[in-house]
């Protein structure tokens, strides 16, 4: 291997793994970023769902612990006699804590549970906090309508949570207050459970996010990373063509300073090389153009009867030079006009032209054929070389593809039936291949007809 063939591998392995790093490299960029906003909006939510579910339950607490603190009110202020048994039955399946005084004097009522502060405790700092809204359960009020507290929530030594709520009522012989709580502590186990369930939600949750951002990152890279082993492959064939032409010049340019005597054949040489490498060198800029989305056409509406008579015109000589028959067949009826590039579509059709007669036998006809169908225009050029094989029909519209490799005709680079695509497309159509009876190939384009003329 030579030190140049070498360096140049070797940069080309480079340029390679530079560029697969770089997009590994956005692939974890894009991964983590897509990871990360999904998984704070999906933690985001289900805290937000975990606080309207605790709000929820809490209401629903406080309206069942309403109810009860009327029921018992309602007692107090109708009934004389305050069954202790109906108190401790209320308190056992209900979580409360009642104390009612008559006159400011406590009932002889102990309560059926203990609580984990004392009972004495929990009620001086429920009165305290009556007491600032001005409800005072040892003074008479003023009124002779029942007064009532709003909800308290208070805590007690032990980290237990009570809801709480004060009322004074009028009776026969004076007033009555109802001192009542409900323990809701009982329900930590649950916020615990339902706080472990919203976690190990939230953590399955973004490990799924996690793959399927990697599905979507990787689908979504494809197309970069296709276009980027495209262009791989094509800078490396592009380097090829242009190293023969360049060598072969080299070599002339050699030979003209050893042999002066022979300047007029090396020259003529040099010069058909130079002319080879102009027309790749423009066809790879034509490419680049498309792809680069900057290739426009100039378009105007084109009478295809005359294009078609314009081109058979044109390569009738070339290809009887060729030694093969060219031949024209149009359809009755005047072809409908289309909008387009009249130059461009005149490129297209000297492409399969030129290309049929490279492939076409000595003495064989290749047909050029123009013909309408459901308001759209074919074009085809109909050869009966060698034809293609099925499984290389998509392949020969690959930049640099050739069917037969070992040809020595060095005028092709395989980039025509590539940029005739390109040109197809550009006009809103397409280019087939499909096999011509009795063996050999025909290329049809079809493009859409001009709506009106």
């Amino acid at each position: 291997m030579t030190p140049m063939l070498s360096l140049r591998l070797s940069m080309e392995s480079d340029i390679d793994w530079s560029a697969d790093n770089m997009l590994n490299s956005l692939k974890k960029k894009f991964l983590l970023l897509y990871t990360c906003s999904t998984g704070l909006i999906l933690t985001a939510v289900l805290i937000f769902v975990l606080i309207i579910t605790n709000e929820q339950l809490l209401k629903g607490k406080k309206d069942t612990f309403l109810n009860n603190f009327t029921t018992v009110s309602k007692n107090v202020q109708m009934d004389n006699v305050i069954s202790h048994l109906w108190l401790s039955e209320l308190e056992i399946k209900n979580h409360l804590i009642i104390h009612i005084e008559d006159n400011g004097k406590a009932l002889l009522y102990k309560g059926a549970w203990q609580t984990p502060t004392e009972r004495e405790t929990l009620f001086d700092r429920l009165k305290d906090l009556a007491q600032k809204d001005n409800i005072n359960t040892n003074i008479r009020p003023i009124s002779l309508n029942e007064v009532q507290s709003k909800i308290y929530d208070l805590k007690g030594n032990k980290n237990d949570r009570y809801l709480g709520a004060v009322s004074i009522v009028p009776a026969e012989t004076g007033y009555r207050s109802v001192v009542m709580l409900q323990y809701i502590s009982g329900g930590r186990s649950a916020e615990i459970k339902q706080l472990f369930f919203i976690l190990f939600a939230d953590i399955s949750g973004i490990t799924a996010l996690f793959f399927v951002s990697r599905w979507i990152v990787g689908k979504s890279l494809k197309p970069v990373e296709e276009s980027r082993k495209q262009q791989t492959e094509f800078i490396a064939a592009a380097s090829h063509e242009l190293k023969s032409p360049l060598a072969v010049i080299r070599a002339n340019a050699s030979a003209l300073m050893i042999e002066p005597d022979r300047m007029e054949h090396f020259a003529k040489g040099i010069d058909k090389e130079c002319w080879r490498l102009s027309s790749l060198i423009e066809d790879m800029l034509l490419l680049a153009s498309a792809d680069a989305k900057r290739w426009h056409v100039k378009k105007e509406i084109i009478d295809m009867d005359i294009l078609f008579i314009e081109t058979y015109d044109l390569f009738f000589p070339y290809c009887r030079e060729q030694g093969k028959n060219l031949k024209l067949e149009l359809q009755e009826d005047m072809l409908p006009k289309t909008e387009g590039d009249i130059r461009r579509l005149k490129q297209i059709l000297a492409v399969l032209i030129d290309n049929a007669a490279a492939y076409t036998k000595e003495r064989d006809t290749i047909i050029l054929r123009g013909y309408s169908k459901r308001n759209r225009l074919w074009m085809e050029v109909e050869d009966h070389g060698p034809g293609i094989a099925d499984a290389k029909k998509k392949e020969v519209f690959e930049r640099f593809y050739r069917e037969d490799k070992s040809r020595k005709d060095k005028n092709h680079f395989g980039l025509g039936l590539s940029i005739a695509r390109e040109l197809a497309e550009l006009h809103g159509g397409n280019i087939t291949l499909k096999d011509t009876a009795g063996g050999g190939a025909t290329f049809s384009v079809c493009i859409p007809a001009a709506r009106s003329v």
